[in-house]
């Protein structure tokens, strides 16, 4: 590579597709989607409930369910295929958070061991002494105290929150280059959300690793995204820095999420905004925009009912790009709309 040529993005994925197979039917859970991740940020894929977040995630770590699998795409890490090498990147160069800590450490297994396990998988050549010393420097650093004293625990004598810093340890063991945290706050409280993710985002910057978080909620990618990719019935609807999107939102879907954020400065006594209606099931995506029944922007427009709007820039000052025939008509910074 030419010394003046930039380097490639951290990851790459090109029009990933994930088929879901139900019986004889086959359906398209993931669209022809495509990211990118540069080193040392953090992206948000957002969006509700069966947008395809989570199994995008799953296929990046070759880890779909039976039944389920990559039909079309391409993924690189680092300038390289990324299925061809995963045996060696997975755990090391790439780690996963994983949504419920509880059932995702061995419960049978002391905190030390389920962390010491994987150093000595990936860096063979230390010694046991050199590995218990890893695993408690990597627990400090999530903010974990009495480490060596946690070390010697099992699972369920920690509480939620301490569980799911511990899988952020684990994550962080090897020195990641990347960290897929899927959904990682979903079951705790709000002030153990806090915590967990000022623990990982301090952690991630001090080791240099870039951050993929999957969440549905606003509020942590407005803290901590510094891109943004909102997806909803399994398309990337809209894209780009999370500044632009926050202040003025290219697509109706975005709009619509941002809108239902509680206001700390509304009328306590007005009703929580929601959008209307629900995701479309894959077996039964509607006609042109899969948004268009839940859209108050669409208006009963034909163009939204034929053709299924491609994801393109959303005007030449902006990162953004959105998929939404009428694009333009939210160009400008405009109050959440209320569903």
């Amino acid at each position: 590579m030419n010394r003046h040529q930039a380097p490639p993005p951290l990851l790459e994925v090109e029009g990933l597709c994930v088929d879901l197979a139900t019986g004889r039917e086959r359906h398209r859970a993931v669209d022809t989607i495509s990211f990118s991740v540069e080193r040392g940020e953090t992206l948000c894929i957002v969006g509700e409930s069966g947008s395809g977040k989570t199994l995008t995630a799953l296929a990046l770590m070759s880890l779909l369910p039976a039944g389920i699998q990559v039909g079309a795409g391409e993924m690189r890490f680092n300038g390289h295929d990324l299925p061809a090498r995963r045996a060696g990147l997975y755990g090391d160069e790439i780690a996963m958070i994983f949504q419920d800590p509880m059932s995702s450490l061995n419960p049978v297994l002391t905190i030390g061991r389920q962390i010491t396990e994987s150093i000595k998988r990936h860096q063979p050549s230390l010694t046991r002494r050199q590995r218990d010393s890893r695993a408690q420097e990597v627990l400090s650093l999530v903010g974990i105290r009495d480490a060596a004293d946690k070390m010697k625990r099992f699972p369920h004598e920690m509480s939620g929150g301490l569980c799911q810093r511990i899988l952020i340890a684990i994550a962080l063991v090897n020195h990641p280059r990347l960290i897929i945290a899927d959904e990682p706050t979903t079951a705790l409280d709000v002030t153990v959300q806090a915590q967990v993710m000022a623990s990982m985002r301090a952690a991630c910057r001090l080791t240099g690793a870039a951050l993929l978080l999957i969440t549905h909620d606003m509020g942590l990618v407005a803290q901590y995204a510094d891109r943004v990719v909102v997806m909803y019935a399994g398309r990337i609807v809209e894209q780009g820095r999370a500044k632009e999107i926050f202040r003025a939102p290219r697509h109706p879907y975005t709009r619509a999420l941002l809108g239902s954020i509680p206001r700390l400065d509304g009328d306590v006594d007005s009703p929580l905004a929601a959008i209307a209606g629900e995701p479309p099931l894959l077996s039964r995506l509607p006609a042109g925009c899969a948004f268009r029944p839940r859209c108050r922007l669409c208006r009963q427009r034909a163009i939204c009912a034929d053709q299924i709007p491609p994801l393109r820039a959303a005007g030449a000052d902006t990162t953004q790009a959105s998929a939404c025939h009428f694009a333009d008509e939210l160009a400008a910074p405009a109050p959440m709309e209320r569903n």
